[in-house]
């Protein structure tokens, strides 16, 4: 498995050496109105794809912060629930097959941010 994972990178690699030695004349970037450079066409292409990624990946940062925090909460009442049932032992034990009301679940679903 290890050599077919190598000779995949390999390959992308020379595919990605090769369209950037193909690729090396220049194009004009137009910023705005009267803002214009010149660049290597696979340096304006690198470029996108990095201000691509930046972007995609801030715009993921409050829904995974949203996840991060839900899972805390639910690990403190686990916890806190967890310590209220080994300080009173006392408690039946639940029963096999029979639902609890007092478990404690993550939240799972569309909105769970991961």
């Amino acid at each position: 498995m290890k050599i077919l994972s190598w000779c995949i990178r390999i390959a992308l690699f020379l595919l990605v050496l090769v369209f950037s030695v193909r690729n090396t004349e220049l194009v004009t970037v137009n910023w705005a109105p009267g803002l214009a450079t010149q660049a290597p066409l696979v340096l304006a292409l690198l470029g996108a794809f990095l201000l691509g990624a930046v972007f995609a990946w801030l715009m993921l940062l409050p829904s995974w912060w949203k996840a991060k925090r839900n899972a805390t909460v639910a690990n403190k009442a686990l916890a806190k629930a967890e310590k209220s049932v080994s300080s009173n032992p006392s408690q039946t034990p639940v029963q096999a097959g029979a639902p609890d009301e007092n478990l404690l679940a993550l939240p799972i679903g569309p909105t769970h941010g991961v």
